[in-house]
């Protein structure tokens, strides 16, 4: 076991947020069809509560710090459009955070790339969503194709540690082959995101986006499978959600993880640190067993199925059910390994 793996393992004994996620905003310069946040087709802003303010962005570093959290995820929204986004990178490189941006790259240029790494972050996510203008416009609102291209070719000139996610949907999966291999000629590391979930203020994202059982079965029989093919031997069903992970949305909220949205407190009301060693929420996470994922646990499906309770709970409102897009995507593996 190599020393991080033993870190984690300890970190989750003992429920210390390693890895942490904080939304400084729900603004954002694209409109994607798909985004998480809220439905961006209509021009009405439904946002009505105030977003989190430098002093209570401040005080979730420090708690963050308290909490022994050592990686921090900055994502929005669009982080950089935030007025006093060189201000919260710098609080937090104050506490030694290992800082990542996550962007669509569309505002990052190279003297921002640069002052990024200057201030402290060493690592940018950027998103992919397609390998054309024509994707880009379709998908996102805008042009943003060849911006994404630039942003990641100035935040590897910068020394950043570039990342870039894939995200794949009905508009775009054939155009994989053609994404990757803009990739691999940039030289920088890449993942495939194969899912889209409804929207975390309970709104249905738009169902045509998501890969269909045949979609899928097509990526799986294709040149790229192995990013599709998933094994789970080990029936695994719970991850470091409210144990190793933790995540802050941009109006308070306090989650398990970003990428589930239980709301388990607000910083607005008690204190991060308060909120995460007390939470009867995050608590009742921690002591899940994987009987209690009734539905999952008995499934036939179970050793194909890449599941997360985060996107089972965006999408049915159950965290220990079952996520009916990863069961479509487990169909098509077991269809294929027939």
């Amino acid at each position: 076991m190599s020393v991080l793996a033993k870190q984690i393992t300890r970190a989750k004994d003992k429920s210390q947020p390693l890895f942490s996620t904080l939304e400084i905003t729900q603004n954002c310069n694209l409109r994607c069809k798909h985004c998480y946040n809220f439905d961006r087709s209509s021009n009405e802003n439904p946002i009505s509560k105030p977003f989190l303010n430098l002093n209570e962005i401040n005080e979730v570093l420090a708690s963050l710090n308290n909490l022994g959290a050592l990686s921090l995820n900055i994502t929005g929204g669009e982080p950089l459009t935030h007025p006093d986004l060189d201000k919260i990178i710098s609080e937090a490189k104050s506490y030694n955070f290992h800082i990542r941006l996550k962007t669509n790259g569309i505002l990052l240029n190279s003297s921002k790339a640069k002052r990024l790494f200057s201030l402290g972050v060493r690592e940018v996510d950027i998103s992919l969503y397609g390998a054309s203008e024509t994707t880009y416009i379709d998908f996102c609102k805008k042009e943003g194709f060849q911006k994404t291209i630039e942003a990641i070719k100035v935040a590897k000139d910068a020394n950043l540690k570039v990342n870039v996610s894939i995200i794949l949907h009905k508009l775009n999966f054939r155009d994989l082959g053609a994404m990757i291999h803009i990739i691999e000629d940039l030289g920088v590391f890449f993942q495939v995101s194969d899912e889209i979930t409804d929207r975390y203020d309970n709104t249905n994202a738009s169902n045509e986006l998501g890969l269909s059982q045949s979609d899928y079965l097509e990526l799986l029989k294709g040149p790229f499978h192995y990013f599709f093919d998933h094994e789970n031997k080990e029936r695994s069903l719970q991850c470091g959600c409210a144990k190793t992970v933790l995540g802050i949305g941009a109006f308070g909220d306090v989650f398990p993880c970003i990428g589930a949205p239980v709301v388990s407190g607000n910083i607005r009301d008690n204190g991060l640190e308060f909120i995460w060693e007390n939470s009867p929420i995050l608590k009742n996470i921690r002591e899940l067993k994987s009987d209690d994922f009734k539905e999952c646990s008995t499934c036939p499906l179970i050793e194909v199925c890449s599941r997360s309770s985060g996107s089972a709970f965006v999408n049915t409102g159950e965290y220990t059910g079952c996520d009916p897009v990863a069961k479509t995507f487990a169909k098509a593996r077991f269809e294929k390994n027939k």
